[in-house]
């Protein structure tokens, strides 16, 4: 799989509905699910796990846990889906994550995670990821990552996404963890030099994906996040700029039609709901967003709020992509 570009997994975001309309825009970028809990999948809640299609690929599904029999039991499950990658995520700073002892946690326990990983690599006939950070809380990011690395790095698993950020546990906000911790990208590149048999993917601050490509080129890739989320359109040059691919070059009327029709296949008037908060995103800087945010979010207005924002569409952007 080719991790040039990838958007990055974000809870609350980047669900089977956020992915279609990342497929409406390019072909070729990374998709993540959103963080999956192992006893959200094993206790029967599987929706979300079995939430896949083959238009999604490549996709790469992103699981939470401490437990080395529970990963491995998913990492079986998924052999029977169309996964192209399962990564643990050891990244997280949520309160409620670090509660549960996984996510950047992890990164504390380094045996343990180990433990995870041969497990997963053992069961799954999947490439096997993680995405981490630079360190946790007051640790020497210059001495423990590397030795974080040298020993989860000895179970075969060589694809790492790195968020250029240390993770402070139990004092900031996921938020402030995006945001306070001072981004440091030459420590990713140390890493790199360090560890030149590794896949090294860099995550963190990236908004503009022309200074991503070129800041990043001695990587294997790119990783954003929020600005692929609260802008999409971005990603509709992915696919010329990073796999020498031609762009879908879809107009806003058509990935918006396409977008209505895929809501009509839907059951679940939640998974709808959360399909138009993701499309707000797609109209921002036109004249007319706000208009059209409006309209997405007047869910007792379906059908009327379609056929407008088509219209307006047709009338001022049919061009636009």
């Amino acid at each position: 799989m080719n991790r040039k570009f990838c958007v990055a997994p974000m809870m609350a975001k980047t669900d089977s509905q956020y992915r279609y309309l990342a497929r409406q825009l390019t072909n070729k970028a990374v998709l993540f699910t959103e963080m999956i809990h192992t006893n959200a999948i094993l206790r029967g809640n599987q929706s979300k796990f079995l939430d896949y299609s083959e238009e999604q690929s490549p996709l790469v599904l992103q699981l939470g846990g401490n437990e080395p029999e529970a990963l491995a039991k998913v990492c079986l499950l998924s052999n029977e889906i169309d996964y192209d990658e399962i990564n643990l995520n050891l990244g997280c700073p949520s309160p409620k994550v670090k509660n549960g002892n996984f996510g950047a946690a992890l990164m504390a326990h380094p045996e343990l995670v180990k433990d995870c990983l041969s497990a997963m690599t053992e069961s799954s006939n999947k490439t096997i990821s993680v995405k981490i950070r630079l360190g946790i809380n007051d640790e020497n990011i210059f001495e423990s990552l590397d030795k974080f690395v040298s020993i989860i790095a000895e179970t075969g698993v060589n694809v790492f996404y790195v968020h250029a950020r240390k993770a402070i546990l139990g004092k900031l906000s996921p938020k402030d963890n995006r945001e306070i911790p001072p981004l440091n990208y030459e420590r990713v590149f140390q890493l790199k030099k360090d560890f030149k048999d590794l896949e090294i993917i860099a995550n963190g601050g990236i908004k503009d994906i022309i200074e991503g490509k070129d800041l990043f080129s001695d990587l294997d890739g790119i990783m954003i996040g929020r600005e692929a989320y609260s802008n999409p359109r971005i990603l509709g040059k992915i696919d010329s700029t990073f796999y020498k691919s031609n762009d879908m070059k879809k107009p806003l009327k058509e990935i918006t039609e396409n977008m209505f029709d895929y809501f009509d296949t839907l059951k679940s008037k939640s998974e709808i709901k959360r399909g138009l908060i993701h499309m707000h995103g797609l109209y921002s800087g036109l004249k007319d967003a706000r208009r059209i945010r409006v309209l997405l979010s007047n869910f007792n207005y379906f059908k009327k709020a379609k056929m407008e924002i088509i219209s307006l569409l047709d009338n001022q952007y049919s061009k636009v992509a």
